[in-house]
This record gives C-alpha cells, sequence and structure tokens, in this order.
C-alpha cells in the first residue's frame, strides 16, 4: 500500500496525518450570529456615541461654565454644586440662597444689598427636598464655608420630601449625598434612551427648530447662569415682558387656570422634623443668620398652620415669614412669569420686608 494512500483507505499514513492536523470547528453559525448582533447592535452603538460626544445634560465632562446654551433641561442640582466647586476656593462664600427653582425670584445682588454680605452663593435645585437643603448644608460645612447668612426659600413640597428623587433630572448631586456615581451618570444614559428622547434632541441640534412636542422635553426658553453667583434668570422672558406686557399675559394660558384658595395638608412629620431639627443644628454651630419664606404660590393655597407652629417652634417666630394664601402677590398676574415662578421684582419686596423688620433673634446660638 502506497504512503500517499489516501485518508478513506484508513492507512497509516492517513492516520497519522489526522492526528497531527486535527480538523478545525465549524464557526460559521456562530460567525453570523455575532454579525448579526453587530448589525443590530450597530444602531445602538451610534446612538451611545451620540451621548458621550454631546453630553446633552452636561453631566459627563467638567465645565467651568454653564451660562451657554441648554438644549437639554438640566439637572439643576448638578449644576449647583459644580458651579460651587468652580469657585469656591477663589470666592470664599459665606451667605447662601436655599430652595426649589422658585428661590429664581431672589437674586443674590438684591439680597447682598441687604445682608451686606457680597460672597453670597445661589445653591439651589430644581423640585428641592427638605432632604436636599440639610445635605448641601453639610456639604458646605465639609467645603468649610462660613454659613454667615441663610435664606431658605420652601412651600408643601419641599416640607414633604425627605428623601432622594429616581429622576435623572432631580435626584441629587451624589457629591453632596454619598450616593452612587454610577447610578446617578446611569440615570442619564436611561432617559436619553427613554421615550426617543435622543431623536428629539438630535433634531433640535440638526435643524434649531423647537416643535410644540419639544417643548416638553426640551428646554425653548434661554437659560442664564452667573458662572460666579449661580443666579438663574430668563432674560428674554424678562424682555418680552417689558416690551408689550399686555401681550405676554394675554397669551399665557397657564396664567388662566382658575385659583382656588385652599389650604395644603399637614406634611412635617417625624421624618421631617428629625431633619429641620438637624438643619437648626447646623445653624446653631455657626451662628448662623437665617429666615425661611414661604413661597406665595399662584393658586393662593395655604401652608398648613400646623406646620406653620411646627416651624416657628423649631426656629423661632422671627424667622419664619409666610406669604402662602391669597395677599397682594398671588392676586396679580404680572407677578408671575406662570404659574409656577413668581418674578424677581417679588423677591425683592419680601426680602426689603424681611430685612428691614426687627428681629428678635438674629441666629441660633449653640
Amino acid at each position: 500500500m502506497s504512503a500517499t494512500q489516501s485518508p478513506k483507505t484508513g492507512g497509516p499514513a492517513a492516520a497519522q496525518a489526522m492526528h497531527q492536523h486535527p480538523q478545525a470547528p465549524k464557526t460559521g453559525g456562530a460567525g453570523r450570529l455575532l454579525l448579526k448582533v453587530l448589525l443590530l447592535g450597530s444602531p445602538f452603538l451610534a446612538i451611545l456615541i451620540t451621548y458621550f460626544v454631546f453630553d446633552p445634560f452636561r453631566v459627563l465632562y467638567h465645565y467651568q461654565r454653564f451660562e451657554g446654551p441648554l438644549v437639554a433641561i438640566a439637572n439643576r442640582d448638578y449644576i449647583s454644586t459644580q458651579t460651587y466647586l468652580n469657585t469656591y476656593e477663589r470666592r470664599p462664600y459665606s451667605s447662601f440662597i436655599l430652595g426649589n427653582s422658585r428661590t429664581m425670584g431672589y437674586l443674590t445682588r438684591d439680597w447682598a444689598k441687604l445682608t451686606g454680605d457680597s460672597l453670597s452663593f445661589h445653591y439651589d435645585a430644581s423640585s428641592e427636598s427638605l432632604y436636599g437643603i440639610w445635605q448641601k448644608l453639610l456639604f458646605l460645612e465639609q467645603h468649610h464655608a462660613a454659613l454667615k447668612n441663610v435664606l431658605i426659600i420652601c412651600d408643601h413640597e419641599l416640607l414633604k420630601k425627605v428623601d432622594d428623587y429616581d429622576s435623572h433630572l432631580l435626584r441629587k448631586d451624589p457629591r453632596t449625598t454619598g450616593a452612587s456615581t454610577f447610578a446617578f451618570q446611569l440615570s442619564f444614559v436611561k432617559a436619553y434612551f427613554s421615550n426617543t428622547f435622543f431623536y428629539q434632541y438630535l433634531y433640535q441640534r440638526a435643524t434649531g427648530k423647537f416643535t410644540p412636542e419639544l417643548e416638553e422635553i426640551l428646554e425653548g426658553r434661554r437659560v442664564a447662569y452667573d458662572p460666579t453667583t449661580n443666579d438663574l434668570t430668563l432674560p428674554d422672558v424678562e424682555q418680552e415682558i417689558k416690551r408689550d406686557s399686555l401681550g405676554f399675559y394675554t397669551k399665557n394660558d397657564r396664567l388662566k387656570r382658575a385659583r382656588k384658595p385652599s389650604v395644603f395638608k399637614a406634611v412635617i412629620g417625624a421624618e421631617q422634623l428629625r431633619q429641620l431639627v438637624a438643619i437648626r443644628n447646623v445653624f446653631a454651630r455657626h451662628n448662623t443668620n437665617f429666615q425661611f419664606v414661604v413661597s406665595p404660590l399662584y393658586y393662593q393655597q395655604h401652608l398648613n398652620p400646623a406646620d406653620i407652629s411646627i416651624l416657628q417652634r423649631t426656629f423661632g417666630a422671627s424667622h419664619i415669614h409666610d406669604f402662602s394664601g391669597t395677599n397682594e402677590f398671588t392676586s396679580q398676574n404680572g407677578n408671575y412669569y406662570e404659574d409656577s415662578h413668581y418674578r424677581p421684582k417679588v423677591g425683592r419686596e419680601i426680602l426689603r420686608r424681611i430685612y428691614s423688620a426687627p428681629s428678635d433673634s438674629a441666629s441660633i446660638r449653640p
């Protein structure tokens, strides 16, 4: 039998060759599967790349300033914290305005004229919570802030909330709470893919157009952020009111809704009281001159008297200034941008009343 005998003959040479050169496993099926996965996953990867390239919520990379156009509605808690960290070493802030987005009615330049402290910082957050204010005060302590003056703008929603939010827009910056940074960042990635937000965002970037649908999820107004004080203003809206106030308020459907004066249910329970006492203790450690303002809401709801009473017993009646309910501020549409936010002219008058009035006790001493 020849040494070159075909393997079919089963000769010794064939057996040796088969031993030395085993057959390669069949990979055609696995390769096709991998190709399909790549083809199916490529759109996802492409969209994910746009997230990392554009950073639509401005939470991925370091920004020294946030006053540029923000197409995607931003996490105000993150912006406020980052702006503070960007500036506090060269400007050792000692006075702070805390609260939710209604604090836009209180500008640091107006407040500084009354406190005499130009080192004022606007440390607010969208839908701020009692928990968020407490954690911010502890964060400021950790960064050796003097806490000479503190102004807290509150309402029943703020007093009710004593933990963090799940929403990417409202959750606290993990640098203030010690929460997971990964979970914080992941919430923004999920939001980018949720309800085809990425498509709406990329469409606006490409066309520069805001459709009625886009106005619900993207920021169409020009929002100005002061890179030093972190004051937030709406310059275009103010200009529109000055140019044609009658036209602005005539077409403002949100200010045509009927007011129904009422009283909110009491919201301060055991956990709220615990956090309020913790806030009071921070003020005591720093001999802080602090004031609470209960916001004048468009719909004229009163903060519950039981909650007012607890605030007064905890902090002293002279520190609690209740402008909720029906009053000269809430009865005039011209005091509001819409049914949620009042204008700085309201804040200026409230500040004047608070800081020009005599106080029995300017601060709580340890």
